[in-house]
């Protein structure tokens, strides 16, 4: 199988797709490709983002790239958000064939290139529990904002986002007489198609709350942290869009 990458690489496209699901042989996973205007794009989400599934269309945002392929197609650079309403009609399943199986699409999830080949040298391997590499540490400071996006109508921030959390409430117990500020708000975009989808009004506060109550189990002070909610949808531009769907952190020493 070939795919032809766009002229337009680099172009930016916000659009509402059913993921298909690709059969990529018996000894591997299936990955997910969604199709727009005639082209196939491989769906890449970011860490604990929500992996696509059948019966739920997706958003994706993000810039064509040139660099590579995903899933048998183009690649694109963003993100791509499991939409939370049932669509049934999200059922496909793309048979494997042998040009598929020969690109070697199919991974065993969450694990380094290191394991992998210990698995290949040894199948028992993969009977044992494998640890896992540490996510890395961020740095956080005082007096300095941390953002935290979602995806789209969600709540649930990425692990990567969650260590954040957890390094800022670290912060905060460390710090005497803390202020905590959390901003929280609501997301809004323009498909390609002119169409926009705007988040339900009460989002931003569900995102705040649940972020002071994951401070508060944290350590966090009580009584020190402030939370403001912005629950006007912002007008959507069409690129970078997902940037609108976010809650801002920042942990201060009194003056």
């Amino acid at each position: 199988m070939t795919v032809a990458v766009p002229a337009s690489a680099q172009e930016y496209l916000n659009f509402v797709a059913c993921p298909v699901a690709q059969d990529t042989g018996e000894r591997s996973d299936v990955c997910f490709f969604v199709r727009h205007n005639g082209e196939r794009y491989g769906v890449s989400i970011p860490p604990d983002w929500g992996r696509p599934q059948l019966g739920h269309k997706l958003l994706v945002e993000g810039n064509v790239s040139d660099e590579g392929q995903e899933c048998g197609g183009v690649k694109i650079e963003g993100r791509a958000s499991v939409l939370p309403e049932l669509s049934l009609e999200c059922d496909e399943i793309a048979p494997a064939t042998p040009e598929i199986i020969a690109l070697k699409l199919g991974r065993r999830p969450d694990i380094t290139e290191e394991q992998r080949a210990m698995i290949l040298a040894d199948p028992s391997t993969s009977l044992q529990i494998m640890r896992l590499r540490a996510l890395p540490v961020p740095e956080v400071a005082l007096g300095q904002t941390e953002t935290i996006y979602f995806p789209f109508e969600r709540d649930r921030a990425s692990g990567p986002d969650a260590m954040v959390m957890l390094e800022l409430a670290r912060l905060a117990e460390a710090t005497p007489g803390v202020q905590i500020s959390v901003r929280a708000f609501r997301g809004a975009n323009l498909l390609d198609n002119g169409e926009v989808l705007v988040e339900r009004e009460e989002m931003a506060r569900q995102r705040g709350e649940k972020i002071v109550g994951i401070l508060e189990g944290l350590g966090a002070p009580e009584g020190s942290i402030h939370l403001e909610v912005f629950s006007e949808a912002p007008e959507p531009t069409g690129r970078n869009d997902w940037q609108s769907r976010r809650a801002e952190l920042l942990v201060s020493a009194p003056r």
